[in-house]
């Protein structure tokens, strides 16, 4: 089955799916977009996909014709014209356009509202249970990394290099020490026994993931903080992971360089990586 797409109203090919040169998700990157993951051709928590991106639209002072019931219904459509089973839906919004390219929007913009399904690949479990690589890199971004915004372009760079170096991703941190996020992901380590991760602010993202994992750490009764890790603690930390939306739970064994607890996949990271597993079988079973 050919990709399809759906592009303000209308189903077709994606060789056929075009958006204006004036259009200012091309221009200036003012958008916002979701990822929301398909298990057995079922998307897994879009109605919390969708509530962040109505509280990103609200920030960004952009108004769409559609309400959450509606994109959901369309994210089903598309699923069932996919034909795909594990895949990505992928939504972008944009501010439209309205006349030639000016910094200061007004009323009068038409939003476009993309929704593209895309087969994914699982990260394979021998290569989970290995364990993964990362890095440490200052985190470049804005102020406002609670908005999934399409302005990736601090990500792009470091994501590169942390690909070309053979990593999974990169653990940011902040002028003041703090680790915040990685690049496509949510940051976790075990610290004294207790799982932290930075709390809901400006600086990270509200990942969809990372709530399932708190969920998940209430539920047995694993210690948690939401709490920011200082880089210097993360090198002593018993077990590192991030969690996103690709790869879930992906546990982490060497910072810079340094063996993170064993130097092996942590019980407790690949213990929650398994408990979401099990959630997402129950909430999407048909």
């Amino acid at each position: 089955m050919p990709d399809i797409c759906y592009l303000n109203g209308e189903f077709l090919p994606i060789e056929d799916a075009y958006v204006h040169i004036e259009d200012r998700g091309f221009q200036f990157g003012d958008s916002l977009y979701e990822v929301v993951r398909m298990y057995d051709g079922v998307p897994f928590r879009a109605s919390q996909h969708l509530d962040r991106l109505f509280r990103g639209l609200e920030f960004i002072q952009l108004e769409i014709p559609y309400q959450k019931e509606d994109l959901l219904e369309i994210f089903d459509e598309a699923a069932k014209r996919s034909g795909h089973s594990t895949a990505f839906i992928y939504l972008q919004v944009t501010r439209g356009s309205a006349g030639p390219r000016s910094h200061v929007f007004v009323p009068g913009y038409k939003p476009t509202v993309v929704i593209t399904v895309r087969p994914v690949e699982p990260i394979p479990e021998p290569v989970r249970e290995a364990g993964l690589k990362a890095i440490t890199h200052p985190d470049w971004r804005w102020a406002n990394n609670h908005v999934k915004a399409t302005t990736l372009l601090p990500n792009i760079l470091i994501r590169t290099k942390v690909s070309r170096l053979g990593c999974y991703d990169a653990v940011l941190y902040r002028e003041d020490g703090y680790i915040t996020e990685g690049t496509v992901s949510n940051f976790f380590a075990i610290l004294n026994g207790v799982l932290r991760t930075h709390p809901l602010t400006g600086r990270i993202l509200a990942g969809i993931t990372r709530m399932s994992v708190l969920e998940i750490a209430k539920a047995q009764g694993i210690p948690f903080e939401e709490r920011a890790i200082q880089t210097d603690e993360v090198y002593h930390a018993s077990e590192a992971f991030f969690a996103d939306t690709y790869g879930e739970v992906i546990p982490i064994v060497d910072i810079d360089g340094h063996a993170i607890g064993t130097g092996k996949a942590g019980p407790l990271a690949m213990q929650i990586w398994r408990a979401f597993r099990e959630m997402v079988k129950k909430e999407t079973a048909r």
